[in-house]
């Protein structure tokens, strides 16, 4: 080694504010028994999609595979569903014959689950928010909630008390839920994604550069990312893995810490190749590389 050359950990890299201390994946994916069937590593139901937005589900629930999860089911209005369905044949589609998310058909759905995430891709609508809450309300399993399911919880903040539940709303949204605007220094942060976890009794990952994440008492913060990651579906694809890991039986601080470094790292890596070219579908397929480097 030359004199004066000096070599980081292993479990570090640098970026040009020092060095990134990296989360260590084999805790959350230790080796699996030779005997594992199907099943025994989690099925999430992902609700959303609307007459326009069917993309978000592909994303979401194909990043719930990718993170591990044995089978993700997609709940959504029939024209969304018919396009999940012909994107990818690893995904199982259940159409509805509404424009929002059936809630009986979801409930059923979950008595066999073990994780949900919903909100994605629903249009604004008073009955679409009553189907949401109604599924937020009757569903046991650990929950993901996204983009409409955070507009239709904004007005009912009880819904969820006593329930295992992660809200990932960006900036927009925190505002939403909050009554307020997303403060700007790193301090300010954090104390507003903590303050937000206690007001809703649930973990909180407010997205962005970086992503703050906090369940009310503990607070962690993600530099990973690329500020080529602009485009729709990241979101979605967070969503998808913090769900698989929630089925997978963690709790929603660690599922929201290990989705928030998969999907940064696999964005860094994207882009680095890609630079603005850099979509979301490419990040996807990054994510596999992420987690196997373990």
């Amino acid at each position: 080694m030359p004199s004066g050359q000096k070599v980081l950990p292993s479990n570090r890299t640098m970026t040009r504010h020092g060095p990134k201390r990296e989360l260590n994946l084999r805790g959350f994916y230790p080796s699996r028994p030779n005997d594992a069937r199907k099943g025994d590593f989690g099925r999430v139901v992902v609700c959303g999609g609307s007459e326009r937005y069917a993309g978000c589900l592909a994303f979401g629930s194909l990043a719930a595979l990718r993170a591990g999860a044995d089978l993700a089911i997609v709940v959504a209005p029939k024209r969304a569903a018919d396009i999940v369905a012909g994107y990818s044949p690893d995904l199982i589609t259940v159409p509805c014959y509404s424009p929002f998310p059936d809630p009986n058909t979801a409930i059923e759905l979950l008595e066999k689950a073990d994780a949900l995430v919903i909100g994605c891709g629903i249009t604004r609508s008073p009955e679409s928010h009553k189907a949401l809450m109604d599924i937020i309300q009757r569903c046991k399993a650990p929950m993901v909630l996204d983009a409409e399911a955070l507009h239709a919880l904004a007005a009912n903040p009880e819904s969820i008390k006593g329930k295992k539940a992660l809200l990932t709303p960006n900036a927009g949204e925190y505002q939403v839920l909050s009554g307020e605007s997303w403060p700007p220094t790193t301090d300010t942060k954090t104390t507003a994604v903590k303050t937000l976890a206690k007001q809703y009794d649930a973990t909180v990952i407010v997205k962005g550069a970086p992503d703050f994440i906090s369940d009310g008492e503990q607070t962690y913060v993600d530099p990973r990312g690329s500020p080529y990651m602009t485009k729709g579906g990241y979101g979605d694809l967070l969503a998808g893995v913090a769900g698989a890991h929630l089925a997978r039986g963690r709790n929603p601080f660690d599922a929201a810490k290990v989705a928030a470094f998969i999907v940064g790292r696999a964005g860094e890596l994207a882009s680095s190749k890609l630079g603005e070219s850099t979509l979301a579908s490419d990040v996807l397929m990054y994510l596999s590389l992420v987690i196997h480097s373990r």
